[in-house]
């Protein structure tokens, strides 16, 4: 099911009406395997080149999907290439704005994605560049300066990047972890305007094969955190065996995390969590409890959300 809302209705998660924060929402299901991205879905999808339905977009394919059946599929060439997909985040040099998606690269293969100051991509619009080579390892590159890190293969991630421009502050997290923080000014422009899909593994004899999936572009300069809480709020791995991470963003430092089963006790009692950047995440163990359905609550002022997690 296509959900595009540029600032008007939402929520996604709750199905409520809200504030103005989602501007897209696709997990690409309302499509066909074999469909071209670009050419199908349109803006704010593009290619480097801005030629929907040419070598450089990418196909939706049925072989990997983290929201079943269809999810992007970028290969190519180890040398890069030909996909070239291009996810348009808007011109902006203020405010803040989140990106998540989900991510999928098969064992022997790598992946790679590059944030562009400008919307329509060119010499020296690059903000930030992460390659993940076929090996597990991560290269987080920004000013000519490379931080290593890791990923796991053949199991689907979540990326949650969030961008502020007002503070000038960039922050990726793999799987509710902060992998990488930046300035978005060196090298400047500090104005963000896409992210760049690539068939790109580290060059060599690397080969590009990943697979994108359930992508959010959430505004969240234009509301209160409460709002922003609401639009961000996550639970992951879900369904889980035990350990369950809580990440949002736009929460305040003094907002508190419980869990409680279905008769509504509490089984993890209230914890404050800290910020990261823009990001605050909790993490909550249920191994030592039944299988079934829990109830993650927060609490940030006046503000309460819900999210349901099964355990099994």
């Amino acid at each position: 099911m296509k959900r595009t809302l540029l600032f008007g209705i939402a929520t996604a998660f709750t199905g409520a009406l809200g504030a103005q924060v989602i501007v897209l929402n696709e997990n690409f299901d309302s499509y066909a395997s074999g469909d071209m991205v670009a050419q199908t879905a349109g803006a704010p999808w593009n290619t480097w080149s801005q030629a929907p339905g040419g070598s450089e977009d990418a196909p939706l394919s049925d072989e990997q999907a983290y929201s079943a059946p269809l999810s992007i599929k970028v290969t190519g060439a180890a040398a890069g290439g030909p996909v070239d997909l291009i996810l348009g985040l808007g011109d902006h040099s203020t405010g803040v704005y989140g990106l998540s998606f989900y991510m999928y690269i098969p064992a022997g293969n790598g992946g790679y994605f590059n944030l562009q100051h400008n919307e329509i991509p060119g010499a020296g619009s690059w903000m930030a560049d992460v390659t993940f080579a076929p090996d597990g390892t991560v290269a987080y590159l920004v000013n000519s300066v490379t931080t290593a890190g890791t990923y796991t293969q053949d199991q689907w991630f979540n990326v949650i990047i969030v961008i502020d421009l007002n503070s000038q502050a960039g922050t990726i997290a793999l799987n509710g972890t902060i992998a990488y923080s930046w300035l978005t000014n060196v090298p400047g422009p500090s104005h963000i305007g896409g992210v760049d899909f690539f068939a790109y593994a580290g060059g060599g004899t690397n080969v590009p094969l990943f697979y994108i999936d359930d992508v959010i572009i959430t505004d969240l300069s234009t509301v209160g955190y409460e709002e922003a809480v609401e639009q961000a709020l996550s639970t992951f791995p879900n369904p889980t065996e035990g350990n369950v991470t809580i990440e949002w963003a736009g929460a305040s430092a003094s907002a508190v995390v419980e869990v409680l089963d279905v008769t509504g006790r509490v089984v993890v009692a209230p914890t404050t969590a800290p910020r990261m950047g823009a990001i605050t995440r909790s993490q909550v163990d249920l191994g030592a409890f039944p299988d079934g359905v829990y109830f993650v609550h927060l609490r940030d002022g006046v503000r309460e959300e819900v999210r349901r997690v099964t355990k099994h």
